[in-house]
């Protein structure tokens, strides 16, 4: 009870204690590292001169980014490498729109809906709508806005099975890139409308390129000194990356990383399973008597696809195809390995095959069909042609001329000659070479041309001897238990070897790799390919730091962190090796310079005698051709240019020594009344550099990237 009467006496300090508690806890997990109530809460995926992005905003455009990019690719899957790349374009988008609407205000720009009409409809159209083929005549071929026109009265009638409001959605994109496009167009105008190149520039340059000198020499080449004679500090080189700070300054903070793997990859017991699950069924596929009995074998088990091609000796890439020319048909060879696969290999047919074959063709082009009407329209034409040609026997000639759109062909009774193997696409050259019948007709699409060709072989002539080939394979790969056993060595490796100098130590008796330089933002390691999540280690962990696993592409890798590179310049170790060069020749200009001052020499005769050097000749130099004896010395040629005639000048840093000049003559450029060839020409490189523009505006922006804290 003594107990209780006490509690209740600090029965405050109690709840105050168990409160800091609570707050405490929530302190710790929302300071913790990989998840947090802070992190949870923010919004902001960047800022561009203080304006946000909100990760609701950037997520929605991202997700209509994507779904762009998926309907572009027409079912095909999409990686995580062209995820990545829809996400960087959309951050590109959007720090663009803020940055350049802003630009364009204050610089008046503005596109009216009378220009957008024009862009779209109008006889000046935009390439980009003149360049599409569905808004050309189908008879001239050429641009007619009328399609356009016609085209935008039927936004809101999608085609039969589309998500309705697509085809209005897809025109309003474009629409809006066209746009775009025009404001930039306008900006970039008005930038290179604003260059102007004076006549006094122009003159300058010409006298420039015009002056020559001839002059006299004595060079002390760097090689005098020996590197080992050089003491370099670490004083020095920062001195240097000071001085040479616009050439060294880092913009983004980078990480370098060393990282080890271990391959998930099959065992020889993984191998040998392999093996005998195709020798199981090898009695069963041998069963076969017809192509088609293969074909049907090839389908329910291997994991190559049945190809009915027939392939000469020459044409054929198997390690077994000597055996599969000499022996029986009907015949399995193997099983043996072929890159990761085990294959039997049954010949299922040998024949005589031809290198050409002659070909008449009607082609029905579907370009400008724009709906299920006139495609219908189209394919009751084929059907046709097919009934009266193949079935009534009627002149294939006269349909050709008459129908084909393929005007060469059509010119000739559709006669398109001998067509060698592999000039058409994969499905039409299967076709005439494999399976179709002298005089037949048949019907082959073409989606590349975007119309269907009524194929006809005329003759073959067979050469030389074609096998067709059915592969029963499987991939070797890992067991569970072999996985088990790599994933259990990555795991001792990185248990024992927490510490950089034992990470460094085991590592020599691996496969060990270093990655230079990666940025913040990047998905991308080299030799991993797509590794985000290590990427986020090498930036959340420090100096020294030995990864956990992670598994990347089939394989297990574990990493060590060497540097921590922030923005500005960088750490002396980190770049002592690069710059120690430069600053041994700094080095030795200051020892080669002091032996030409100390000298103390009136000429460049008198200096060479003291020197022991011979005396070099520049003859007919000048800033357009700054070569001295096959060096390029633009400083030494400068110094000639400028120097009083006859006077020794003060040592000049080359770039093959120390060099001290005496300039013998200048020879002027004649007078010029008209510089305007020099005014166009530096006007055209001036316009070239406006496509730097917007770089640089980027640049004078204030941009904040936190994608990091979310991707």
């Amino acid at each position: 009870m003594a107990v209780i009467g006490t509690i209740r006496k600090r029965s405050g300090l109690l709840i105050f204690l168990i409160g800091l508690s609570i707050v405490g806890f929530l302190v710790m997990d929302a300071t913790n590292s990989q998840g947090s109530l802070l992190k949870g809460r923010k919004d902001t995926v960047g800022k561009v001169n203080g304006e946000k992005i909100l990760y609701t905003d950037f997520s929605r455009k991202y997700e209509e980014n994507l779904k762009n990019a998926e309907d572009q690719m027409r079912g095909q899957p999409m990686g995580d490498d062209q995820r990545n790349y829809v996400r960087t374009q959309t951050w590109t988008e959007m720090v663009n729109d803020i940055i350049f609407k802003k630009v364009y205000d204050k610089l008046g720009i503005n596109v009216t809906g009378e220009e957008m009409s024009e862009l779209a409809t109008g006889e000046n159209a935009s390439q980009y709508i003149k360049n599409d083929q569905q808004f050309k005549n189908p008879q001239t071929g050429q641009f007619d806005p009328a399609q356009v026109r016609m085209y935008l009265t039927r936004l809101d009638q999608d085609p039969e099975g589309v998500e309705p409001g697509t085809v209005r959605k897809q025109w309003l994109k474009f629409e809006t890139l066209l746009k775009q496009n025009q404001f930039q167009s306008k900006y970039t105008n008005l930038i290179t409308k604003g260059l102007y190149v004076p006549t006094w520039m122009a003159e300058m340059t010409y006298n420039d390129q015009n002056r020559f000198a001839d002059f006299k020499y004595v060079l002390l080449p760097y090689v005098d000194v020996n590197d080992a004679d050089v003491k370099v500090s670490d004083d020095d080189i920062k001195k240097y990356l000071s001085d040479h700070s616009a050439k060294y300054k880092i913009e983004d903070e980078t990480r370098k990383f060393q990282y080890v793997t271990f391959d998930i990859v099959p065992s020889s017991s993984d191998t040998a399973r392999t093996i005998q699950s195709l020798e199981e069924k090898r009695a069963e596929f041998a069963k076969g008597e017809k192509p088609a009995d293969d074909s049907v074998f090839v389908k329910l088990y291997s994991e190559t696809a049945f190809d009915e091609v027939y392939y000469d000796k020459d044409k054929l890439f198997s390690p077994v195809k000597d055996s599969l020319f000499t022996r029986p048909v009907k015949s399995i060879v193997g099983p043996y390995i072929d890159g990761k696969m085990v294959k039997l290999a049954k010949i299922s047919d040998r024949k005589m095959i031809s290198d050409s074959v002659h070909v008449r063709e009607i082609s029905i082009s579907f370009a400008g069909v724009k709906s299920q009407e006139d495609a219908n329209v189209k394919f009751k034409l084929i059907d046709s042609i097919i009934r009266q040609v193949d079935t009534l026997k009627e002149d294939f000639g006269k349909f050709a001329a008459a129908y084909s759109d393929d005007q060469m062909g059509k010119m000739r009774g559709g006669d398109i000659g001998w067509v060698k193997q592999g000039e058409k696409e994969k499905y039409y050259n299967d076709m005439i070479f494999f399976r179709a019948q002298k005089g037949k007709l048949y019907r082959i699409p073409s989606q590349k041309e975007n119309s269907i060709h009524l194929v006809q072989v005329v003759e073959d002539k067979p050469t030389k001897v074609g096998v067709q080939v059915s592969y029963f394979t499987k991939e070797i790969i890992p067991s569970p238990e072999t996985e088990r056993n790599i994933y259990g060595n990555a795991t001792n490796f990185a248990a024992d070897n927490q510490a950089e100098a034992k990470f460094r130590e085991a590592a020599k008796k691996l496969n060990v790799k270093t990655v230079e330089s990666v940025k913040k933002d990047e998905f991308q390691v080299q030799g991993l390919g797509s590794a985000r999540e290590l990427v986020k280690w090498a930036f959340n962990a420090k100096k020294g730091d030995v990864s956990s696993i992670y598994t990347i592409d089939k394989k297990h890798v574990v990493a060590l962190l060497e540097q921590v590179r922030g923005a500005g310049l960088p750490e002396v170790d980190a770049v002592r090796e690069q710059v120690k060069p430069e600053v041994v020749r700094e080095k030795k200009f200051e020892m080669l310079s002091k032996k030409i001052t100390d000298a103390k020499a009136n000429s460049v005769d008198e200096l060479a005698s003291k020197l022991g050097k011979p005396v070099g000749d520049g003859t007919h130099v000048s800033f357009a051709s700054p070569g001295l004896n096959n060096a390029f010395e633009p400083k030494v040629v400068a110094t000639a240019l400028a120097s009083a005639k006859g006077k020794l000048s003060a040592p000049v840093k080359g770039n093959e020594g120390v060099y001290a000049v005496q300039t013998i003559n200048v020879q002027e450029p004649a007078k010029q009344t008209d510089y305007s060839a020099y005014s166009f020409q530096m006007n055209q490189q001036l316009q070239g550099k406006s496509r730097y523009a917007n770089e640089v505006q980027k640049k004078l922006s204030n941009v904040t990237d936190s994608r990091f804290d979310f991707f």
